[in-house]
């Protein structure tokens, strides 16, 4: 089981590319900060120049910094949180010509047979619902 790497790689009879990959850890979601109060469009022009930098910096900060450091605190809880737990996800990722991930949740005993039947499934184009496995929802 490997985080970062997949499990499988399928093609579909549509020449769909699938990466399977199975773990235990949910990683934390990634979330951008919200844009700062400055009102954009109002006041003295020399004013808005001297603003720009702080801007720069407060953009820099809620889209980037911030979202990078909360991630970064959450991380070590998931990793405890799924080195506990029995449920096992299975995500398959698609990325051409739009991304598609599919969601599995299943416990460590039924793991492989879960993952040959959704290999399997989109190995043959269709979407498959394996006994023993939870389907948890699509996103693009």
């Amino acid at each position: 089981m490997g985080l970062f790497r997949p499990a499988r790689t399928v093609t579909g009879p549509h020449g769909d590319y699938w990466e399977v990959y199975v773990s235990k850890t949910a990683l934390p979601a990634w979330r951008e900060g919200k844009p700062g109060g400055l009102e954009y469009g109002v006041g003295d022009p020399r004013g808005d120049l001297l603003e720009l930098p702080f801007m720069l910096l407060g953009a820099l900060w809620g889209m980037l910094i911030a979202p990078l450091l909360r991630f970064l605190v959450l991380l070590p809880a998931s990793f405890v949180r799924g080195r506990r737990s029995r449920a096992v996800r299975i995500e398959a990722v698609s990325g051409f010509p739009q991304r598609e991930v599919f969601l599995w949740t299943t416990t460590d005993d039924g793991v492989e047979r879960v993952l040959d039947e959704i290999v399997n499934g989109l190995a043959a184009g269709k979407f498959v619902q394996p006994d023993g496995a939870v389907y948890s929802g699509r996103e693009d």
